[in-house]
Formats: C-alpha cells, structure tokens, sequence
C-alpha cells in the first residue's frame, strides 16, 4: 500500500514536470519572448524597445540623427555600436580609439553615465580635457566617454566590470534620471533581467503575475538606487580608482513641472498626472542619495544641482529640464575639475603620482 502511494506521487511528479518541459519546448520552438508579448517589454520611450538611433537630438536638441547607434545586449539590455560617426571602435562616445593597454602612461578618466553625458555638440568630457591639457601641459590624460542614451545606475554597475579593463584613475557617475522613470509596462531594471535570464515559461509565468498585480515601479527603487551606487564607488576604491559621484542637476523650478511634460511623458511614459507632478520632489531624493553616497565613502562629490541653481536654469539645460546646453557642459566640467583639484590637494595626490 505504502509502496503503491510513492509511486502515484512519482508519476504525478512526473506528469508535471514533462508538462513544464513540453511547455518550455513549445514556447522555444515559437520562439516566443516577453518582447513578443508586449511591446511595453522594455522601453523608455521607444515602441522597439532597444533604442535604435538617437531621438533626443544627439548634437543639437529637437534634430534627430538617423545614425544606427545601439544594439541589444542580453546583460545591458542595450550597448552602443561601435565605430559609427559617433562612436569610436571601443563603442564609446567619441572618435578617439582607446587601447585597453595604457602605453602612454596617460591619467585616464573614465565617465559612466547616460544621455546627459552622451548628448551634445561639445560635451563636459571635452571641456575637461582641454582643461586639464592646458593647465596641466607635462601631463598627458585620456577621457573615456562610456556613458550610453538610456542607462541606468543597473546598467551602469554591470557594465563596470568590463570597463575596469582599462585602468581608469578617476571615473565620473552621473546616473539618477532614467533610474527614477516608470517604464509603460511598469517594470523595473531587476525585473526585465530576471526575466531574461529565466526558463521561458517562468517568464510568461511572471509576465501574468504581474500583469494581475499590476506592477508598478521605478526602473531603479531608490533603496537599490543607493545599492548600486555603493557597489559602484566599493569596487572603484578597491581597484585603486577615485570614484567621482555627480548628483545629477535638474532645471524644474520650485513652480513645478512645465505644462507640456504633461503630455510628453503621459504619452511616451504613460506616468500619471500625479507621477508627473512629483517628478521634481523625486528627483531631488535621488540626487541627494547620490550625494549621501558619496559622503559617506569618500568619494568626490559634484553637487551641480547646486552650482546650476545660482543662475537662470535656461543658460544650462536644453527645454526639457534635463540634458545640458553647451553652457551646460562647460560649468560641469568645471566642476568637475575643481572638485578633483581639491580632492588631490587634500590627498597630497599629483597627477605623476597616479600613472607611476
């Protein structure tokens, strides 16, 4: 009797699992994925979901470049192409090759970030290499571009393994806009991951559940926007490089939000009007977790939404509050600069010091 019980339980074991193999073999021979099921899936204003050329005006705002400019990437979701006009062979902003082997004995500062680091005629990488060029004439410095159109502090801390390859002494993290977006199908960075590293039917498994709960989130939590963050500036001061933290500034005034982001980001986003209306309050938090951060690790802190707060917002943004205007880059680049010349000065650091 025991023994006919044990076994009733094996073949009903057994029957359920050869069903979860035959659905999993089904769905694989569909060729079916969660970007099949919704086009919601993963975007952030894109009906493809991977961003396919730049819609913010890479050089100049509201002037589209058709220039295929990004492919998918199953750990980043998306990464830039390398070698397009924009693009160097390594894939980062820029036309300047960048070997992984540092022959010159340069001072290499890499920046990790998104559009705001990557849109622009003249951005505050080249500001600050012709800054430290001229002041600095017997030094010979490298800027690494790595920023990508859409990134968030997720993406960001898992690009930066790879990244490391190349030795930077200082790297700059401007992350903090994309993290706190709500994405039209209301997932998070984590979630979209999850899911494309799961079995094909605990995908469509969690794609229900969640469509019958209906999440709702940040790309990136503000809890694991901290996270990241940490992750970011611990494994920089371990590998000997000095984490430099941009509190991303923003160009909302106390009024609140413009009339037209309304309809822009109920449209492209599909937030509601309240998610709208909080977008400077939220901003701000993530800001000041960006600056806590840096605090409290010891990196070195850029607050430009101060700094950018002392003359008219309209000198530094483009219109929509967010991405620099020439102007724009130049102030942060000098911020950046002086923050850095502070921070060796404190250290009793040179820049002969870093390359020997």
């Amino acid at each position: 009797m025991k023994n006919k019980i044990l076994l009733n339980i094996l073949t009903v074991v057994l029957s359920i699992l050869t069903g979860l193999v035959v659905c999993e073999v089904v769905l694989v021979a569909m060729d079916w994925s969660p970007q099949k099921t919704t086009s919601e899936y993963m975007q952030f204003g894109y009906s493809t979901g991977v961003p396919v050329w730049d819609e913010d005006g890479l050089l100049e705002e509201a002037r589209p470049v058709k220039v295929k400019l990004f492919q998918y990437d199953d750990e980043l979701f998306w990464k830039t192409i390398p070698g397009t006009d924009f693009t160097n062979k390594n894939g980062f902003r820029g036309t300047n090759d960048v070997a992984v082997a540092n022959r010159d004995g340069a001072v290499r500062i890499m920046i990790l970030g998104d559009s705001c680091s990557f849109l622009g005629r003249k951005l505050y990488a080249d500001f600050l290499y012709e800054q430290l060029t001229e002041i600095n004439p017997g030094t010979k410095f490298e800027i690494i571009n790595a920023s990508v159109p859409g990134y968030t502090s997720f993406q960001g801390k898992h690009a930066l393994n790879e990244l490391m390859q190349y030795k930077p002494h200082y790297v700059c993290i401007y992350f903090g806009w994309n993290d706190h977006w709500i994405l039209p199908s209301g997932y998070s960075d984590q979630f979209h991951y999850d899911l494309l590293h799961s079995f094909k039917l605990v995908q469509l498994a969690k794609i229900m559940m969640a469509r019958i709960t209906n999440m709702r989130d940040y790309r990136v939590p503000l809890a694991d926007y901290r996270n990241n963050l940490e992750t970011m500036v611990t494994e920089l001061k371990e590998s000997g490089a000095v984490p430099v933290m941009i509190a991303a500034p923003a160009g909302y005034s106390t009024k609140g939000m413009p009339r037209w982001a309304f309809e822009f980001y109920q449209q492209y986003y599909r937030m509601t009007a309240e998610e709208i209306r909080q977008i400077p309050q939220t901003h701000k938090a993530y800001a000041e977790v960006a600056s806590a951060v840096a605090k409290e690790h010891g990196a070195i802190l850029v607050d430009a939404q101060s700094r950018f707060k002392q003359q008219s917002s309209s000198m530094f943004f483009r219109n929509d509050l967010i991405h620099l205007t020439v102007k724009g880059h130049q102030v942060m680049a000098d911020e950046i600069y002086g923050q850095m010349k502070a921070y060796n000065a404190a250290k009793k650091l040179t820049w002969e010091a870093l390359v020997q």
